[in-house]
């Protein structure tokens, strides 16, 4: 990364200044958004192509309806001047705020307890799925900085939607995120299904998928398929489902293409019917949203939310908000989580959860 954008983004964090730093995936070029106010401004679903900026929504704007996003008041890739960028930042002052990270951290036994209790009711068939998460709180080193994290994470997972965020709202925010939500560009929107999960190296070793990863991708799939078909849209391509890499983690994976013309009145709607995905809630997803806000004694916050660049450089992407992790001076919150279903075994989506976590912690413990 430019050596230039590693100093600033320690200089942005000091003062306090709401940004988000990102790089797309398969790309190679970061690209910075600085706002100068420090509040995000606030929208909803319906009005989301009046926006020219960084989306940021919580998981709870499913119920809520509001999203926020910083504008793009300065907007810089790597070979861009950034003269007025740190003119506008030597007349900053250092912050003296620091964001805390106050959440539930469930342990083994807590999470094994309420998985089994959402496995039993899953069972009795009132619901296909359910995605229980947790949160895992891990230290700091003392010599920790945001722009080597962001560096190491970005070379990674080069394949991966990686951003580092901070608002007055959120705090720092950090993830990379295998999960398209949706992606506009050349008179084309695409949205994925992805689900499923397994180590890289068990595929290698037997490359065949368990029916409960098969039937956990396919409840995705069906539910896209009925959300085009409620809007109207006949006309689109699936391609799908394929294995796809994700670190040390390997998913299944369906695309979606529409075209543009067919969704333009239409688009905050698609959005809104996407979110939150069966993937990152379940199905039927109003009755498994209202067992997740019974089950999970933590506030997900941006966890599972949706997130990235909208009418940027004439393009939009929003990605699901997953191997995320929120920060403090001392400490990162790595949120995780998995989906169930009726043939799930609490231990093995304990193992699950495990594995995600090596998203986020092999970069903090190798810097």
């Amino acid at each position: 990364m430019n050596l230039t954008f590693n100093n600033i983004i320690d200089d942005l964090i000091k003062k306090n200044i709401s940004f988000v730093i990102y790089t797309l995936p398969n790309s190679e070029s970061p690209v910075l958004i600085v706002q100068k106010s420090l509040k995000l401004f606030k929208s909803t679903n319906e009005d989301i192509d009046h926006i020219k900026g960084f989306i940021v929504a919580p998981f709870e704007s499913a119920n809520t309806n509001i999203i926020h996003y910083l504008k793009s008041d300065f907007i810089l890739e790597a070979d861009n001047s950034t003269t007025d960028l740190e003119l506008f930042l030597n007349q900053q002052n250092n912050s003296t705020r620091i964001h805390q990270t106050n959440n539930h951290i469930s342990d083994k036994e807590e999470y094994l307890e309420r998985a089994t209790y959402l496995i039993n009711k899953l069972k009795t068939g009132d619901l296909s799925k359910v995605v229980l998460s947790r949160v895992s709180k891990n230290k700091l080193a003392d010599n920790f900085k945001f722009s080597n994290f962001y560096e190491s994470l970005s070379s990674k997972y080069p394949n991966a939607f990686v951003y580092l965020l901070n608002s007055e709202e959120t705090g720092i925010w950090a993830g990379a995120s295998p999960e398209t939500l949706i992606k506009r560009e050349n008179k084309t929107i695409e949205t994925t299904a992805l689900a499923g999960t397994r180590l890289l190296s068990d595929y290698i070793a037997y490359p065949e998928w368990a029916d409960k990863e098969k039937e956990e991708q396919h409840l995705v799939s069906i539910y896209i398929e009925n959300l085009l078909s409620e809007l109207g849209i006949k006309d689109y391509k699936e391609e799908g489902p394929i294995t796809i890499e994700a670190g040390k983690l390997v998913h299944l994976k369906t695309k979606f293409s529409i075209k543009n013309d067919c969704l333009k009145d239409q688009l905050g709607l698609f959005i809104k019917g996407l979110h939150p995905t069966p993937a990152v809630c379940g199905l039927p997803k109003a009755d498994a949203y209202g067992l997740i806000e019974k089950a999970e004694n933590h506030s997900r916050n941006l966890y599972t939310g949706f997130l990235g660049p909208w009418n940027i450089r004439d393009k939009s992407h929003l990605f699901v908000n997953l191997r995320c992790a929120e920060f403090s001076k001392n400490n990162m919150l790595a949120y995780v989580g998995g989906g169930l279903t009726s043939e799930s075994n609490a231990l093995d989506e304990w193992q699950e959860t495990e594995n995600k976590l090596e998203t986020m912690l092999s970069v903090v413990e190798n810097l």
